[in-house]
């Protein structure tokens, strides 16, 4: 193998080795929907003075346009909304979410639909333009894989019929959220609606691209909170644990006795014969079983488990967790002292 044949192989299985390192990439946004490729045309729509709901059940799909009825791709969130409509004079329309079936898979003219969320409204305004745009909104509404979308409005044509196709179903009035489900006859072309659906890790409803700087934790959408509870003024007195936190927290403590032991390997295991020989050593047995202790920021007090406690040598470990799933655990240590004896009078 020449020199300069065998730098290249080498560099090549250089760039390949470090491509394997690269972490890979996050689920990215998703779109789904009608293409926005027509104009709307040709089709039935929610008249004036006669508000309805439009429920998308068919789009044409990329690449060849093949008919399409398994609704969002994923769960999520949707941050976007598009829509290719017409409007006569300035009109509002409220994007949706529904849940739609037919009830005979061989009857294209019924369907049966509920409301499963409510996005935006938005008003669209009027436009000189020859071919109606596309418009953009943002959004923030949850999504499970295989809801439909839909639009509410009055007197705003938003599909397009291609020789009659039953593509969406028209429900007069309007589908309301925590209704049951309701029944449509009225069928027409595909609802030039589309949306984008980003990921939601810690389901906390925002989308983890671009709403949520923090997608592990469900608490924030800002930076992630990575600072642990602060644990001050840990004692024991009078039978009781306290201690002051910096903020709201889970509190679990344990109460233990030290004990003598004998060093076997790693731990501290109990004396024995056969191990009285081997280095001496502490260990610490729990009393009572952990307990909980309350967690409002600032100072706080809880009773020991045990109401009282033979002479010796304590300590109590205190573990704290935010709503971040932040720890911090603490100990301190105590003494139980012998009760002293009374002399007796002469």
């Amino acid at each position: 193998m020449s020199k300069l044949k065998r730098q290249l192989t080498t560099a090549a299985l250089g760039a390949f080795a470090a491509l394997l390192l690269v972490p890979a990439a996050g689920q990215a946004a998703t779109e789904f929907g009608s293409r926005l490729n027509h104009d709307p045309a040709n089709s039935g729509e929610c008249q004036e003075l006669g508000p309805c709901t439009i429920v998308s059940f068919i789009h044409p799909s990329d690449p060849n346009g093949d008919p399409y009825s398994g609704g969002a791709p994923v769960d999520g969130v949707i941050v976007k909304f598009r829509i290719r409509a017409f409007v006569p004079e300035a009109s509002q329309v409220t994007f949706r979410l529904a849940d739609i079936t037919r009830p005979d898979p061989n009857n294209d003219e019924s369907a049966l639909a509920t409301a499963a969320g409510t996005g935006p409204t938005v008003t669209l305004q009027t436009t000189e333009d020859p071919e109606t745009p596309i418009r953009e909104f943002p959004g923030r509404l949850s999504v499970k894989k295989g809801q439909h979308l839909a639009i509410d409005g009055t007197n705003v044509q938003a599909t397009v019929n291609d020789s009659g196709d039953d593509f969406s179903y028209i429900f007069a009035p309007p589908l309301v959220d925590g209704a049951g489900a309701r029944g449509s006859t009225q069928s027409t072309g595909e609802l030039l609606v589309a949306a984008v659906i980003e990921p939601d890790a810690d389901k906390d409803g925002f989308g983890d691209e671009t709403q949520d700087q923090c997608p592990s934790q469900a608490t924030t959408q800002g930076a992630c909170d990575v600072t642990p509870p602060g644990v001050t003024g840990l004692g024991v007195k009078g039978g009781k644990v306290s201690y002051t936190l910096s903020e709201a927290a889970t509190v679990s403590l344990l109460l233990e006795k030290k004990l003598p032991g004998r060093k076997v390997g790693k731990k501290c295991a109990p004396q024995t014969a056969k191990n009285k020989t081997r280095k001496k050593c502490s260990r610490f047995k729990a009393v009572g079983g952990a307990f909980a202790g309350p967690g409002a920021a600032g100072a706080n007090q809880v009773a020991l488990p045990v109401k009282k406690l033979a002479p010796g040598s304590y300590r109590v470990t205190i573990t704290a967790r935010d709503v971040a799933g932040n720890v911090t655990v603490k100990s301190v240590s105590f003494k139980v002292a012998k009760k002293k004896s009374g002399k007796k009078g002469r």
